[in-house]
């Protein structure tokens, strides 16, 4: 059903708009009245002009009355009087001029029309008897009653009574049926709206919906309550998926004073037939945590196979380093007969078996399984002790600020163990400060009801993205004397206490190490 329709049902429907289509009715035909009486010298008759004007004025002055009554309440009794009287006052007129029986008959034929939609089947059919009575009197007692002529009009105005009384009743029946079809649709379609409103905002998924110029035409609030992307990000999100052109990709962003985040796009179009275009519909998911379980995963599996290698090897090659070590160290013993160029070879081969030893020994450390933590510790004491170890350190720069922001917090863990751990990543970021003018090293200690958080931020040289992907696999270093073993200790040790790294980095502007422990 069109708009135009389901207006003009309304209309018909409205109590008010029948009072106003009848009222309307009743100026047209005065209206053409009067265009009769100026054009048609014989209505131009006093009697005619008293009975005209009064009928009328009586009509409109009923009319305006009922459509004036901001209170009145249509019922079936009232309604039907009022249009009674209406066709006992254009009786009374037909009987003062029978010669316009037939224009007032169009007239009787409207309102009784208009009527059908505001009284009962019964009560229209009382109606339409008193006009026929009342207009089949009123011939018949000014015509001759023998005419055939005289009779054919009365019998045609009298079908003309019962067509419009049974018309009207199925229109008006066709009418409701419409209207009550129309009413259940559009509660359908509103609840229809309402529903697809609520799952698009509550959907745990951004939603964008873009034309083919990347103009963003809906979007939900999943994106900025849920995600925190402004309008310029998600403009910049769409117009770089219209360029890349593919079904899904990878997209990271970090908000000032947030950590970076990484979503899953799919997109998907559909014409529409409104904006007479097609559409695409990207759907993002914030995948941050389930990318982090996978790299995480991936690590394990590398140090998991690493460690079974390494205490393998490391057993192997320690029984020849500890044969070759005796045997330098009993040749260096006789001072007469060993050359001196010989015996300060010698004495390099003993420092780097030594070496090789205290290699093996972090093989067999890291090969070692973790136990579950079981001790209560106190973070800040923790890190207060760390911290006093490494500022007494010689190759420490005087130079070097710390800024540090501890508050108690306590974990279940292995205190050696997390010492080394935070060891590793200070050392780190001492080394990476170096080169500055003003280096600085910010420790913080809190937490978030959900984890408790240990921050070691730095201003150093910073750590490209290729290090970044390779930073916690053994042997991977970018020192010239570095064993490559540190970081993925570190990684160990906070894995086995359930911890989660996460580091942020950009060249030149510095390294942030974040480590969430569980509360």
């Amino acid at each position: 059903m069109t708009m135009t329709q389901t207006k003009g049902l309304n209309f018909l429907l409205q109590a008010q708009s029948r009072k106003s289509l009848r009222t309307f009715i009743l100026f047209a035909y005065f209206a053409i009245f009067q265009i009769l009486i100026l054009l048609q010298k014989p209505f131009v008759q006093l009697d005619f002009v008293i009975i005209f004007y009064g009928s009328f004025s009586l009509l409109f002055a009923h009319h305006f009355y009922l459509h004036y009554q901001k209170d009145y309440k249509p019922q079936a009794l009232l309604n039907f009087f009022s249009y009674f009287f209406d066709f006992i006052i254009m009786i009374y007129f037909m009987k003062s001029f029978p010669q316009l029986s037939s224009f007032l008959l169009v007239l009787q034929l409207f309102m009784l029309f208009v009527a059908s939609f505001e009284l009962s089947f019964v009560s229209l059919c009382a109606l339409g008897f008193l006009a026929s009575v009342g207009t089949s009197v009123i011939n018949l007692t000014n015509f001759q009653s023998g005419s055939v002529q005289n009779l054919l009009s009365l019998t045609l105005f009298n079908l003309s009574y019962v067509a419009v009384i049974v018309i009207a009743g199925q229109l008006k029946n066709d009418i409701y049926s419409m209207q009550i079809d129309l009413t259940q649709t559009r509660k359908k379609w509103k609840s229809q709206a309402e529903f697809s409103k609520t799952l698009i905002e509550k959907m745990p998924l951004g939603l964008i919906v873009a034309q083919a110029n990347s103009h963003v035409i809906m979007q939900n609030s999943y994106l900025d309550k849920k995600i925190k992307l402004n309008f310029a990000q998600i403009k910049n999100l769409v117009s770089r998926q219209n360029n890349r052109g593919t079904s899904q990709l990878d997209y990271t962003y970090m908000s000032p004073g947030t950590e970076p985040k990484i979503l899953e796009i799919e997109n998907a179009e559909y014409f529409d037939e409104d904006v007479g275009e097609a559409l695409s519909i990207y759907l993002l998911k914030d995948v941050t945590e389930l990318r982090q379980l996978e790299n995480d995963l991936k690590q394990k599996d590398k140090l998991a196979t690493i460690g079974q290698l390494a205490a393998g090897i490391a057993h192997e090659i320690r029984n020849p380093l500890a044969g070759i070590s005796g045997s330098i160290q009993l040749l260096s013993q006789d001072n007469d007969h060993v050359d001196p160029d010989q015996k300060k070879l010698m004495s390099i081969v003993l420092k780097e078996i030594d070496r090789l030893n205290d290699l093996i020994t972090e093989f067999l450390d890291y090969a070692k399984p973790e136990k579950k933590p079981d001790q209560r510790i106190n973070l800040k004491s923790l890190a207060d002790e760390v911290i006093q170890v490494v500022k007494s350190h010689k190759e420490v720069s005087s130079t070097l600020r710390w800024d540090v922001h501890l508050t108690p917090q306590f974990v279940l863990g292995y205190s050696e163990k997390l010492k080394q751990a935070l060891l590793n990543i200070i050392i780190n970021a001492i080394q990476a400060v170096k080169s500055r003018p003003d280096p600085v090293i910010l420790i913080s200690l809190t937490n978030d009801e959900k984890n408790v958080i240990l921050s070691v931020k730095d201003n150093g040289s910073g750590i490209s993205p290729e290090t970044q992907k390779r930073m916690f696999d053994p042997f991977h270093t970018t020192k010239p004397k570095g064993t490559g073993l540190g970081l993925a200790i570190t990684h160990k040790i906070l894995d086995a206490h359930q911890a989660q790294i996460i580091v942020n980095s950009e060249i030149d502007k510095g390294t942030e190490f974040k480590i969430k422990f569980p509360i």
